[in-house]
């Protein structure tokens, strides 16, 4: 194949045939290093090498062949070269020998073993010169003159696939460093973005996923329903996977998927859908902030020492349950007996003590659906849902005998609390909290003027 090429490059004919057939092998399919390998192949060349300036007019150097050749070679050759050539009109220039010695260092093989060679400028439409092309052989060539003129025709039919390839591979290689980018973004990103296909499989899991929920993807999607692990409910899981595939969320929507060890997540989900039909889900997780917004409401709603309602939001409770239009329901409120006494007596940590001990074993007694609320420094409202006033009495009664039989107990001293206490039953369609609670405070002080320690039922029904 060699000794094919040189009788090739050595014969001006032969050379110009050999060019006929390597133009057709030229397309802007190439990329630029396949077409300057098929120049090798086709001419017989060790070196090929072309440096067009891009669009920043940054010299771009691509190289091929047998002789290994760096961009840093080419560009200090072409200084050299130019620098040699001070008039501008030269279209093309070629060496009979030793080459090589003009372009590598003596310790290069390139140095001793390139031997002939031509450099071709590459102009542009306005006859500037944008960058230059070259072919290096190994072998002394006597048709030099006719294979000038080959690579002046060559680079004249090739000039433009030139600039357009460095542009195209600029290109690519930029559009490779934004996918770089973006897929170091989607893996780093604090953020949560998955995605899973119509089969409910996940195709898309990045690091945050896997930190925040505790599976990898690879562990997702050995269950047969990867949303079951997140979503047991199935209600729960079908509105899940509606909000993915059927009707893609807008706006940001709460849901809470369960952990990997079992805990449940707040997270704020929405989805994107993509151009090829997939949907992108993007999360924060907000859990900690929810927990943070929870534990807020629960102070600005209770009352710190006791752990029940603070008289604001018992209040609340109060209009809520009767803007339900409930049948009927009972208020009962209680006022501890002697309480000041207990504070002199004993010292205020005692007082603050007896207050705890009596509201839980008032929440022991009281049904699942009762409000319990301190409206002042010893007076709590108690609100009974569905409840008469005999079964307000009765809970009284038991709360009387707990207290009794389970006294505070203050060192080796146990101390038995007594309290008074007024009954309101509420029938349908009273809507005037006043009056209620005036009502439930006239039977609380009936009850504290009649000796304390009992429970009094207002009488004056509306």
């Amino acid at each position: 194949m060699k000794e094919t090429c040189r009788e090739i490059v050595n014969d001006s004919m032969q050379a110009l045939h050999a060019l006929a057939k390597l133009m057709p092998l030229l397309t802007s399919q190439c990329s630029l290093t396949e077409m300057l390998e098929t120049i090798n192949r086709s001419l017989g060349s060790a070196l090929a090498w072309v440096s067009v300036d891009d669009d920043r007019g940054l010299p771009r150097v691509v190289c091929a062949g047998d002789v290994t050749c760096h961009s840093f070679e080419v560009t200090d050759f072409l200084a050299s070269t130019l620098m040699q050539r001070h008039h501008r009109s030269w279209r093309a220039i070629y060496w009979k020998e030793n080459i090589g010695r003009s372009i590598f260092t003596a310790q290069h093989p390139g140095y001793s073993q390139l031997q002939s060679g031509v450099l071709c400028k590459l102009s542009s439409r306005d006859g500037s010169c944008n960058g230059y092309f070259f072919l290096g052989f190994s072998q002394r060539l006597c048709a030099l003159p006719t294979l000038k003129n080959v690579v002046v025709v060559l680079v004249e039919k090739l000039k433009d696939y030139f600039a357009e390839m460095i542009s195209r591979e600029r290109t690519a290689k930029e559009m490779q460093l934004v996918v770089t980018q973006y897929k170091t973004l989607f893996e780093r990103a604090p953020v949560l973005m998955n995605s899973f296909d119509r089969r409910n499989r996940c195709v898309l899991w990045n690091v945050e996923c896997e930190k925040v929920f505790g599976w990898s993807m690879a562990e997702i999607n050995l269950h047969p329903d990867p949303l079951a692990l997140f979503y047991p409910d199935p209600e729960v899981r079908r509105r899940v996977r509606d909000s993915v595939n059927v009707s893609p969320l807008k706006d940001m929507y709460e849901w809470r998927p369960i952990r990997k060890d079992g805990t449940q997540l707040t997270i704020l989900w929405s989805n994107i859908l993509l151009p090829d039909g997939s949907i992108l889900n993007i999360g924060l997780d907000i859990t900690e902030r929810k927990k943070a917004e929870e534990q807020l409401a629960l102070k600005a709603t209770t009352d710190d020492l006791t752990g029940c309602f603070n008289r604001s939001a018992i209040l609340q409770q109060l209009q809520a349950v009767m803007e339900r239009n409930q049948s009927y329901f009972c208020v009962l409120m209680f006022d501890l007996d002697y309480f000041k006494q207990i504070n002199d007596e004993w010292g205020h940590q005692v007082g603050d003590a007896a207050l705890v001990h009596f509201c839980d074993r008032l929440r022991e007694l009281s049904p699942t659906h009762a409000a319990l609320g301190r409206v002042g420094g010893e007076e709590f409202l108690l609100l009974l849902s569905e409840t008469d006033c005999d079964a307000a009495m009765a809970l009284s009664s038991n709360l009387r005998a707990i207290l009794l039989e389970r006294p505070m107990l203050v060192g080796d001293k146990s101390l038995i609390l007594s309290f008074s206490a007024g009954v309101v039953e509420v029938g349908c369609g009273h809507r005037d909290t006043s009056s209620l609670l005036t009502r439930a405070d006239k039977a609380l002080y009936d009850a504290k003027r009649s000796g304390r320690g009992k429970t009094v039922i207002a009488i004056d029904y509306l």
